[in-house]
């Protein structure tokens, strides 16, 4: 979901980048470029309809935060036994991306600390976590993937 935000964002901005030129080069602007930038307008409003249409369905079931919040930091579950419990308990099908997103930064945070310290204890090194953490897919802070400087920096 992030990455089809980010991406909307993007072209969003492609945009209006292409409808300041048509304004400013108007001689050099075609009907192509014109209908280009009306387009994407036509789109992003229905994207954004759909998006909002979503997100009220989704606001219906139940609170999926509050119990995710509730099996990471009260009962100490890690970040890939709560995807589980809540698939298993709550036939709520998330990916570790979307409960990043759902649980909110600091929570997602505090997690990853925990799973850390754990690791950490067991003479697991950095370079380790974060080869574990890429292979499970865990969004990473900075990058596009886990290194032992980024660990180490969210540790300490």
């Amino acid at each position: 979901m992030d990455k089809m935000r980010k991406l909307l964002e993007s072209v969003d901005a492609c945009a209006d980048r292409l409808e300041a030129l048509n304004t400013r080069f108007s001689n050099l602007a075609s009907d192509s470029t014109r209908e280009s930038v009306e387009a994407w307008r036509r789109v992003k409003e229905q994207v954004e309809f759909d998006q909002t249409v979503e997100k009220k369905e989704v606001g219906s079931g139940p609170d999926v935060k509050s119990i995710a919040v509730e099996l990471l930091e009260k009962q100490g579950h890690s970040l890939e036994d709560v995807i589980d419990i809540l698939m298993s308990d709550h036939n709520i099908e998330v990916t570790i991306d979307g409960l990043a997103q759902t649980i909110g930064k600091q929570a997602y945070i505090a997690a990853l600390r925990k799973d850390a310290s754990d690791l950490l204890g067991n003479a697991i090194s950095y370079a380790q976590i974060a080869s574990l953490w890429n292979d499970l897919d865990r969004p990473a802070f900075g990058g596009e993937s886990w290194t032992a400087r980024s660990v180490s920096i969210l540790v300490e």
